[in-house]
């Protein structure tokens, strides 16, 4: 898979979510999550097209595979790695915003 940009990397997952969602009737279910054992990503699945996740975040490009999301998702990479720092760090600074107001 390519290497992913800051902005890329940082997708809001709810935002897309709701975009597909917005796209057919509310009776038939689109999106999926599975939590990837051992790790802190989860697998999401929207209309048989699946990415990787972290929080509210995505990691991974799409995929029609969700096993080939899952084996991306367990490699341990500097990508990954700085994925993950990056994360943190939005998560935090989020958090901190929150508590000064």
């Amino acid at each position: 898979m390519a290497t992913l940009t800051k902005e890329s990397s940082l997708k809001n997952v709810e935002k897309q979510t709701k975009k597909e969602s917005s796209k057919v009737d509310d009776r038939t279910e689109l999106v999926q999550r599975e939590e990837i054992k051992d790790t802190p990503f989860t697998l999401i699945t929207i209309d048989g097209k699946s990415f990787g996740a972290m929080g509210g975040f995505r990691l991974t490009e799409q995929a029609g595979s969700k096993a080939e999301i899952r084996k991306e998702l367990k490699k341990v990479t500097w990508n990954r790695l700085i994925q993950v720092m990056m994360i943190m760090k939005t998560i935090e600074e989020e958090n901190q915003n929150k508590t000064n107001k």
